[in-house]
């Protein structure tokens, strides 16, 4: 997890593990996906959506952070992603790009697009679920 440096918990609670399991699969997905969406959205036109990517790089935790700390940075990182997602989704299913240039693979852009798109559903899914714990 290159994204987010956390350690454990100095005072560990009842939410603490599904917190924690959020906190490294966010930090995975962005490992993992923040490239090839920054792709996407450059290449649908959406260069200004790229700055909530770089949002991201704003999220902090210090080693010694609190429970709560923790939850206000996954509560920031949800609303960061669930505003990316519907940029995304404002992208139309059948863009005239035919090509996915400089993206992953002989997939099309709008293979790019849905698979990206599902992959965030999937990760904004995730701190809900971890939240609402």
């Amino acid at each position: 997890m290159n994204s987010i440096v956390f350690t454990h918990f100095a005072v560990p609670s009842a939410s603490a593990g599904a917190l924690d399991v959020a906190l490294h699969r966010l930090g995975a997905w962005l490992d993992t996906e923040r490239e090839t969406l920054g792709r996407v959205l450059t290449q649908a036109g959406r260069r200004g959506a790229c700055r909530i990517l770089d949002m991201m790089d704003q999220l902090h935790l210090d080693g010694d952070a609190m429970p709560h700390e923790l939850r206000e940075v996954l509560e920031e990182a949800r609303d960061t992603l669930a505003a990316l997602l519907e940029t995304l989704r404002e992208i139309p299913t059948c863009c005239r790009l035919e090509t996915a240039w400089g993206l992953p693979g002989p997939d099309t852009f709008d293979r790019h697009v849905r698979w990206s798109g599902a992959r965030l559903e999937d990760i904004v899914a995730t701190l809900n679920r971890a939240l609402a714990a």
